[in-house]
């Protein structure tokens, strides 16, 4: 492995494990078994190696997420494949998990990938919107939706606060997602007498 992948793999760890300002860049060079020089010549700080830790964490997320509904079949199967995706790389991911549920830093959600990975998801989302299949909502509605409960499920059993594996829930938070985003089991708002 290469001494900036090494230094990627430490620093994901130790930023999981310690949290970003507790972990040092001694205790990450360290683990790597870097030299202070190699360290340096990858990264020139802290808030530097931080930042690419984070975006690749979100970089491997997305990749999986978008295999799962880009390759599904209707949007049942992406609405639920994709908590169960979202389930199944948290918890077979968790020190990426937990860097991602940390502060994201600054300039990560302007890069090419996450605007490649937005424009796909929004442009899958909508094309199901559009025939009536999903409902038609504002897409951090739809985020909100479809990963919130994951999403917080992931956050609190990363944290120790759950102890049942995120997998193990994922056809009931599935199906709850479907079920909030399906245009058809939307319940009919009351009508004002």
């Amino acid at each position: 492995m290469k001494i900036r992948d090494r230094l990627l793999l430490a620093a994901e760890r130790q930023f999981a494990d310690r949290g970003v300002l507790d972990a040092t860049l001694a205790q990450i060079r360290e683990a790597a078994g870097a030299s202070v020089g190699a360290l340096y010549h990858h990264f020139p700080d802290k808030a530097d190696l931080y930042r690419q830790v984070w975006a690749h964490a979100l970089t491997d997320y997305q990749q999986h997420f978008w295999v799962v509904v880009g390759q599904s079949t209707d949007a049942r199967e992406g609405i639920t494949g994709g908590v169960r995706e979202h389930l199944r790389w948290v918890t077979e991911n968790q020190h990426r998990a937990k860097v991602l549920t940390s502060a994201r830093p600054p300039g990560v959600r302007e890069s090419e990938s996450n605007r490649t990975f937005m424009i796909d998801i929004a442009r899958w989302y909508r094309t199901h919107a559009a025939y009536g299949a999903v409902r038609s909502l504002d897409l951090d509605v739809v985020y909100a939706l479809w990963l919130g409960p994951a999403q917080e499920y992931s956050r609190q059993w990363l944290g120790g606060d759950m102890r049942t594996a995120p997998t193990e829930v994922g056809a009931e938070l599935a199906e709850a997602a479907w079920l909030a985003l399906d245009a058809g089991s939307t319940p009919k708002r009351m009508e004002r007498q």
